[in-house]
């Protein structure tokens, strides 16, 4: 048995899919989504039905999830979005495409799919061998590891799938997580934007924060080659990397 943490597919389930087959994911195995598995991407309701159905598989909550669930109704219509995070999602964020196969849903599947969602945690701890793992999105809240997001307050939620150690606009210290004995994977941030793109392409590592954005966000935006960009998945009994590349679809 095998525990893998990725994060920020951005709806590139095909990619995703040839993430699985080439680390030969099995039902033994077990997998951490870190959060963003929607929104830019053509099939972020895809992915998340998938690690919905799958008894091996978890989703932590991250900022475009989030943005989903402050953005539609919560009894599942689709009349309109209601919420206070829905022009910035549907607009600011590549959430349109995710709303458009959220409609598509029957009613009953968009209310089975929201109340998973807020039941879904923000940061977990994972015990493999002597090592803690602390997989989150971005940031965490000692208290609040291992509650659903459901119970969790509004500006609560927004500093930890938002803030980040690699972004000045929403800037933590990495002091935060160094002042823990755990070892942090963590995404959100795309690794391009720390290492640049001359670098190879795999997790940037700093201390101990793993940060494992491999930069799916991008896709729909043209602005890299396929080779540059992709999805990065770590094997946390060892810390192996497995990257990918857009080039390998």
């Amino acid at each position: 048995m095998a525990t893998y943490a990725v994060s920020d597919l951005h709806g590139q389930y095909e990619l995703f899919k040839k993430l699985l087959e080439v680390i030969h994911f099995s039902e033994d195995d077990f997998m951490y989504v870190l959060g963003d598995a929607i929104d830019r991407g053509p099939n972020g309701i895809k992915i998340l039905q998938t690690i919905k159905d799958a008894p091996n598989m978890e989703l932590l909550i991250g900022n475009h999830e989030f943005m989903m669930l402050n953005a539609v109704a919560p009894d599942g219509s689709v009349e309109n979005t209601p919420g206070k995070d829905a022009y910035l999602w549907l607009y600011s964020n590549g959430g349109e495409v995710t709303f458009e196969h959220y409609k598509e849903l029957s009613l009953d599947e968009r209310k089975d799919l929201l109340k998973w969602l807020n039941t879904r945690f923000l940061t977990t701890l994972v015990d493999i061998g002597d090592t803690t793992f602390c997989l989150t999105h971005s940031y965490f809240k000692v208290a609040l590891i291992d509650t659903e997001f459901k119970d969790i307050g509004y500006q609560i939620v927004w500093n930890i799938v938002w803030k980040t150690p690699y972004r000045p606009d929403i800037f933590v210290p990495t002091d935060d997580y160094i002042e823990n004995d755990w070892q942090f994977i963590i995404g959100h941030v795309p690794v391009q934007r720390i290492s640049g793109l001359d670098a190879k392409f795999q997790a940037f590592h700093e201390q101990n924060i793993t940060l494992i954005d491999g930069g799916c966000s991008y896709r729909e935006r043209g602005v890299l080659d396929n080779n540059e960009y992709g999805v990065i998945c770590i094997r946390l009994d060892d810390m192996r990397e497995t990257a990918l590349t857009f080039a390998s679809l």
